[in-house]
């Protein structure tokens, strides 16, 4: 088994999900748990893989205005979004930044990314005397200048939570499959990333045919790993915890219950194989992706994790089509 009596589920690798978790601790919402949200948002399932050499920026290589805003949606916020790209006109660096700050003012921190690493994190408070902005990611917590926010990267990417709405805890449960369905089957909007990354199962094929070349690169391999086997192990506890609490009391608990205990034993299996994966290549050490007894063996393991998630979605594919069936005849009846 992949160790998660000792897992500590309130940290994760994916730093967008952590973000979007640490920004709900300040809304009517902040009862979701690290759990629920790597589930609800499908960041738990999810796999992003450069095709040439398993990059390390595979994992948050993807349209994060459409993503982030979809995650929030199936959380029950609307938000808002810049993703303005150079160069800036004065007007919508000013929009950008009254965007944060009117953020920051409601009592939410504003997600961004690339604050300090490229990865996700929260700007929670600024000075506009000192022209500062309060930072926060997985790497660091500090301070960014407006400055430096405005002129040392490419885009200004902020989301913010703007409006929190009642979803029940079917119609979130419903959109999450859709989510997670639509990203392993590779229909999810890929933007400008069409093409140069693989996602969902094909992803599994695009990481084998990497191995068997003998090109991944260490530390990207060794970084997608731990990501998505960190996610893979959030991915069966979410579907575990579902099992526990719907409680059974009409046909549509009963049949959550029953499908999310199957697709938690297939998750499971692919957590398995990627703990095994983790400690041939840890991180940030990477080992030897291109020896050929590492590369066949990650392989194989590989493969398992492929077959089990493969089973996993068919599972989930068949819960979000009962949930959609009987949402139809809900409105038809």
């Amino acid at each position: 088994m992949s160790d998660t009596t000792t897992k500590d589920w309130t940290k994760t690798w994916t730093s967008a999900a952590a973000a979007i978790h640490g920004a709900l601790a300040y809304t009517d919402k902040s009862h979701y748990s690290l759990v629920d949200v790597m589930g609800i948002t499908g960041h738990a399932f999810r796999i992003n893989i450069d095709p040439i050499r398993i990059d390390v920026a595979g994992p948050t290589m993807f349209p994060g205005g459409y993503l982030i805003r979809r995650n929030l949606c199936n959380l029950g916020f609307i938000s808002s979004l810049s993703d303005t790209e150079k160069p800036f006109s004065p007007e919508k660096v000013e929009k950008v930044m009254a965007l944060i700050q009117q953020s920051v003012d409601r009592g939410v921190p504003a997600i961004s990314f690339d604050l300090f690493i490229p990865e996700f994190g929260l700007i929670y408070g600024y000075d506009d005397d000192k022209q500062l902005f309060y930072a926060k990611d997985v790497s660091k917590e500090g301070t960014v200048t407006y400055t430096d926010f405005v002129e040392s990267r490419n885009m200004l990417w902020v989301t913010t939570i703007h409006e929190s709405l009642p979803h029940s805890k079917y119609e979130t449960l419903r959109m999450a499959l859709d989510m997670i369905v639509d990203h392993a089957r590779g229909r999810e909007w890929q933007h400008i990333f069409q093409g140069k990354y693989v996602i969902g199962l094909a992803g599994y094929e695009a990481w084998i045919a990497c191995m068997e070349r003998r090109e991944a690169d260490p530390f990207g391999n060794a970084y997608n790993a731990a990501v998505i086997g960190d996610a893979r192990e959030f991915a069966a506890q979410f579907l575990r915890e579902l099992v526990v609490r719907w409680n059974g009391t009409n046909v549509i608990e009963r049949t959550v219950r029953k499908m999310a205990s199957e697709a938690a034993a297939h998750y499971e299996r692919t957590a398995v194989a990627f703990a095994e994966l983790r400690g041939m290549f840890p991180f940030p050490q990477g080992g030897r992706p291109d020896e050929p007894e590492q590369a066949e063996r990650a392989v194989r393991l590989l493969r398992i994790a492929q077959e089990a998630e493969t089973s996993g979605v068919e599972v989930l594919e068949k819960l979000l089509g009962f949930m959609k069936a009987y949402w139809s005849e809900q409105w038809i009846h």
